[in-house]
């Protein structure tokens, strides 16, 4: 546990910032309750605190004087000042000692514990320091991959990943290198990371880097290693393995800081779900959970608007969960689909999830866990019961635009204006508040599913028919665009793996 003083000439503030806080759950121990600076200065020699939390303005010695006198003799001591709003000067002269946090009296408990949590991420930093140099390399890859982690599970940006990490990580002056090795086939990993780990240690001893995988790609962040910069660009070109069906391809981009670098890679690696963070022999998954949960929630949406068939959806989900490694993953994303379903359907046994929940913390492996998942999916994701009723207007808007997919100037204002005879402002409106999406969205979709069947029995050279008759036949171009973006391949590719 990290050691706290703290230091107030007023007893009921010292009194009430020891009581009121919950110390032990912060990892916090009291050492210490000084009046004064001077019972304070005496209290530090003796108990070699980790955090000081003082009053600014005391008699004797004052905040600002104790700080000052340990400054050269104990400057790893993490100060936090408590000052008034006539104290400020104070508080800014303090700054020059390094001084991170002053909080403004009167202060509440939330107010110091946030502080505090800020300045244990200093004082752990200093104890790393302190560790084996192996411990470091350890502790700074651990650091790495919380960051990566932090990027791809809460979308956080660069800059607030610095501002988290800030205490760990040279964010801003440290140069790296990003070397990209491409078709890396997964069998040949290991030995890959082998020989990498082996030419580090002889030429390159001490210097820190990163390796992530993914889609057949070796991401190698590496700080840049001045001189030796040729002979690691050397060793890449050399790599060969036995087997390898694909030559390696080499790339490498240059950043003057990590934060630009994790500005570049995480937007790329955002769009996987699942990638690998190698340590040693140490494969370590690392999920993208904000688009494993943001992949439910859509297919969810689209099968409750009837965009999807129940068993697309089924097969869309059981795909999903395939792909997860992770069995507490697994099990929170499982549980996501559950809760998630509720938005859309309310009709559903609560004793039924309650007994699945049970089961599902029981199982012992991610097979498990997915056999259960698949043997209760009717029971959990029971099919629609009956199909959503609109109103009147909707309807005869949904059946006209059906039967005329192939007239490509379809818009919600012609049919408004033209068919229905009613304010486009409100179609629209109502539009979207029945089905949850607008009406372009929702026409496009149409057509696209109406393209999969003909695509069924079409060749590649007919093609043009299809995009005529689903309405896209003026531009065959845009159909090829439109299919792709709701597919993700070509109208060629579908039939191709159609047949």
């Amino acid at each position: 546990m990290l050691r706290l003083i703290i230091v107030d000439d007023e007893k009921i503030i010292r009194e009430s910032i020891r009581s009121l806080i919950d110390w032990e759950s912060l990892g916090i121990e009291v050492v210490g309750v000084c009046k004064n600076g001077l019972e304070a200065y005496d209290a530090i020699l003796d108990s070699y605190p980790d955090i000081v939390l003082t009053d600014i303005k005391m008699p004797g010695l004052s905040g600002l004087e104790l700080i000052e006198k340990l400054h050269d003799t104990r400057e790893n001591i993490q100060f936090i000042i408590l000052s008034g709003y006539s104290e400020f000067e104070y508080a800014k002269q303090a700054m020059r000692f390094g001084i991170r946090h002053y909080l403004l009296k009167p202060c509440n408990e939330n107010q110091i514990i946030e502080a505090i949590e800020d300045v244990k991420k200093a004082c752990y930093l200093k104890q790393q320091a302190d560790q084996a140099p192996e411990q470091n390399v350890r502790f700074e890859k651990s650091v790495f991959r919380n960051i990566l982690t932090d990027g791809l599970t809460n979308a956080a940006e660069p800059a607030l990943l610095c501002d988290n990490y800030q205490c760990y990580l040279d964010f801003t002056h440290t140069a790296y290198d990003l070397h990209y090795v491409y078709f890396l086939m997964e069998n040949n990993l290991q030995e890959c990371c082998g020989q990498l780990q082996d030419f580090m240690e002889e030429i390159l001893p001490g210097t820190m880097y990163h390796l992530v995988y993914v889609k057949n790609t070796l991401l190698i962040i590496i700080k840049q290693p001045g001189g030796k910069a040729g002979a690691f660009s050397d060793f890449l070109d050399s790599l060969h393995f036995p087997g390898q069906e694909v030559s390696l391809s080499l790339e490498k981009e240059s950043f003057d800081s990590l934060i630009n670098l994790l500005e570049r890679i995480l937007p790329r690696l955002s769009r996987f779900d699942r990638l690998l963070f190698l340590d040693g022999d140490n494969r370590i998954p690392v999920y993208n959970y904000s688009g494993c949960l943001t992949s439910v929630r859509l297919l969810l949406q689209d099968y409750y608007s009837m965009q999807i068939s129940y068993s697309q959806l089924k097969e869309e989900i059981m795909n999903l969960l395939h792909t997860v490694e992770d069995k507490d993953f697994l099990n929170l994303l499982i549980t996501n689909i559950i809760f998630q379903r509720g938005h859309f359907d309310s009709d559903v046994s609560a004793v039924a999830d309650a007994e699945f929940f049970q089961s599902i913390g029981a199982a012992r492996s991610t097979e498990e866990a997915l056999l259960a998942f698949q043997e209760n999916f009717g029971r959990l994701l029971p099919p629609k019961s009956q199909s959503v009723t609109y109103k009147p207007f909707i309807e005869k808007l949904l059946t006209y635009t059906k039967e005329h997919l192939s007239e490509s100037s379809l818009s919600l204002k012609w049919l408004a204006n033209h068919y229905l005879f009613m304010n486009v402002d409100y179609v629209s409106k109502q539009f979207y508040k029945q089905t949850g999406e607008k009406f372009s969205a929702w026409l496009n979709r149409q057509r696209i599913e109406k393209a999969k069947e003909l695509l069924l029995n079409c060749d590649t050279e007919k093609i043009y028919t299809v995009a005529e008759a689903v309405g896209c036949g003026n531009n065959p171009q845009y159909f090829s665009q439109l299919f792709k973006k709701y597919t993700g391949m070509s109208p060629t590719e579908y039939i191709r793996k159609l047949g």
